[in-house]
């Protein structure tokens, strides 16, 4: 997204009554801080194209903002003077939300406390969310019966005949078969054993370390809910984890254990939570076309898709024996 015109944030504050303080800043592609006489803000602004991305994250925010749960913390969402919810504009909408400090780590400098109140928040913001019914709502249902494992298959294959010179194309061969692998070992569980049963209410879908914000308090806030979809509680919390099972066991099941001190998971959804989340890796296909556009940029991408790839590659049943038996280990 290009930057915006100062008439922009000129027509943002005027909406919001809110007076600029100082020049705005880019944070990333679409998230700038914004400071104002009522205090720093969050200004994330989306394209006419993402008009329901916009209203969903901001209908979540302004769901979770009704239960004042200690155990879990997001930005806070600011209304606009007349009340709504997110900001229409010249080319697009806008969310305003207060500005949070804190910093990003890596899930592997994460202690143990740190485990444990993340899953936590997790399973408290669930329970809220077991509550929240959006008008529009992506379903991982409705995308994994979208899925033409065939066509996946060919966008897979198609990019080694045309690999840059500059690249790395044993890794990219590497990466590509374990992907195709993936697949094969995953999408039909996947499709055969879904929980039809489940309303799919709201997840946050991208619950991992680059958006838990931490700022010397737990839990860590939590940001970014535009990729929220309606899902199975089981996925998200296989999803979410990875291959921290495999790789550091007694850290994830500290993550389990706190999730069902407050709020219980389904023994019988485990094996087809880790079919539908590992599936997601194989579906990556934006990290091949990155790296087949820019090379250079994206060869950390790709690194880091194979290390997980290749982890979780053939570990079905461990994965499936280590949550059933942390759920068994929770049982009264």
């Amino acid at each position: 997204m290009d930057q915006p015109p100062r008439a922009t944030f000129d027509a943002i504050c005027e909406s919001y009554a809110l007076k600029q303080s100082g020049p705005a800043r880019r944070i990333s592609e679409r998230v700038w801080h914004l400071p104002t006489g009522s205090g720093d803000l969050a200004v994330k602004l989306y394209t006419v194209e993402q008009h329901t991305r916009a209203h969903k994250e901001a209908a979540v925010l302004a769901h979770l903002a009704t239960h004042g749960d200690a155990r879990f913390r997001v930005q806070a969402l600011q209304r606009t003077a007349a009340g709504e919810p997110a900001w229409t504009g010249f080319d697009g909408q806008a969310m305003l939300t207060r500005w949070e400090t804190g910093q990003f780590r890596t899930y592997d400098t994460f202690t143990p406390s740190e485990w444990r109140a993340l899953g936590a928040s997790l399973a408290a913001l669930h329970l809220s969310l077991d509550r929240l019914t959006l008008p529009t709502l992506d379903t991982i249902r409705a995308r994994l019966t979208a899925i033409d494992a065939d066509d996946i298959r060919r966008s897979l294959l198609d990019p080694l005949d045309r690999m840059p010179p500059e690249g790395d194309a044993a890794l990219l061969r590497t990466y590509v078969d374990a992907c195709l692998r993936m697949l094969d070992s995953h999408y039909p569980g996947s499709i055969d054993t879904f929980p039809a049963d489940d309303p799919q209410h709201p997840i946050h879908n991208d619950y991992n370390q680059f958006n838990y914000l931490f700022d010397g308090a737990l839990p860590p806030v939590i940001l970014d809910w535009e990729a929220a979809i309606g899902a199975p509680r089981e996925f998200e919390v296989v999803r979410c984890l990875n291959h921290l099972p495999l790789e550091a066991p007694e850290l994830a099941a500290a993550f389990v254990r706190a999730y069902l001190q407050v709020r219980p998971l389904q023994p019988e959804r485990i094996a087809w939570a880790v079919d539908a989340a590992c599936l997601q890796h194989a579906l990556k296909r934006w990290v091949v076309q990155g790296w087949l556009n820019d090379p250079p940029r994206f060869a950390s991408h790709l690194h880091g898709a194979m290390n997980m790839v290749s982890t979780m590659l053939g570990a079905r049943g461990r994965l499936i024996d280590f949550f059933s038996r942390c759920l068994d280990a929770g049982r009264p």
